[in-house]
C-alpha cells in the first residue's frame, strides 16, 4: 500500500482485542512507524533512565505518596504524570515529522488539535478476548485470564479518563470503532485500510 498524504493514526484498544497486532500490521503495510511501548525506550535513552523504571507507570496511574521519586526531567505530581508529559511531548514531536501509528497513551487526545488524524478504537466481546489472552499469554485458567483482562482494562480506562476529558472506549473523539471479532484480525486490518483509502490517505 502507498500513502497519498500524511496520516496520523491513533489506535485505542481493549485488552485482548488484538489492537496492538492490528496496529503493527497496519504500520508495516503502510511503511510507517508504530509507537507503543517503544516510547519508553526513547524516553529512557533521552533522559538516561532505566526503562524498567518506566514500565509500571505506562498507561497506569501511580500514587505520589507511595513511590520513589524520579524526576524524568520535569517536575509534576507523580511518576505517571511525569511519564505522561514526556510521552505526549514525544508523540507530538513524531507527529510533526511524519506519518505514524500511535497505540494507546491517550494519543487521540494528545493529537486532537492536529490535522490528518484518524482515531480508531478496537474492541471485542469479553469471551473472545479471554480466549485470545489465554492463547497469547499461555494461560490455562479462564478465570485468571479474565482477572488480567479486567485489571488491564480498568487501568487503561482510569488512565485515559484522568488525562483527558473523554470517556474511554466511546464514540467521543473516535472516527471509527470496530469489533475485531466480527472480521478477525486480518479482516479488521483490511477494513481499516479500506477506511483510510476512502478518506483519501491511501491509494486503493
Amino acid at each position: 500500500m502507498k500513502l497519498k498524504k500524511k496520516v496520523l493514526v491513533t489506535i485505542g484498544r481493549e485488552y485482548g482485542s488484538g489492537g496492538k497486532k492490528i496496529a503493527e500490521a497496519l504500520g508495516k503495510d503502510l511503511g510507517i512507524p508504530v509507537y507503543d511501548k517503544n516510547l519508553l525506550k526513547i524516553i529512557a535513552e533521552k533522559h538516561d533512565i532505566d526503562a524498567d523504571l518506566l514500565e509500571n507507570d505506562d498507561e497506569n496511574l501511580s500514587n505520589p505518596f507511595f513511590e520513589p521519586y524520579f524526576t524524568y526531567g520535569i517536575d509534576t505530581a507523580s511518576r505517571s504524570s511525569r511519564l505522561f508529559s514526556l510521552q505526549s511531548r514525544i508523540i507530538r514531536e513524531k507527529a510533526d515529522k511524519e506519518s505514524a501509528v500511535f497505540v494507546g497513551r491517550c494519543a487521540d487526545d494528545v493529537l486532537s488539535d492536529y490535522d490528518d488524524v484518524v482515531s480508531i478504537f478496537i474492541y471485542a466481546p469479553k469471551d473472545v478476548r479471554i480466549k485470545r489472552i489465554m492463547r497469547v499469554e499461555d494461560i490455562s485458567d479462564s478465570l485468571a485470564a479474565e482477572k488480567i483482562l479486567k485489571r488491564v482494562d480498568k487501568a487503561r480506562k482510569s488512565y485515559y479518563q484522568f488525562y483527558t476529558d473523554r470517556k474511554w472506549g466511546t464514540t467521543d473523539g473516535h472516527d471509527l470503532i470496530i469489533n475485531s471479532a466480527c472480521l478477525g484480525l486480518k479482516g479488521t486490518l483490511e477494513f481499516i485500510e479500506d477506511f483510510l483509502v476512502r478518506l483519501g490517505y491511501v491509494e486503493p
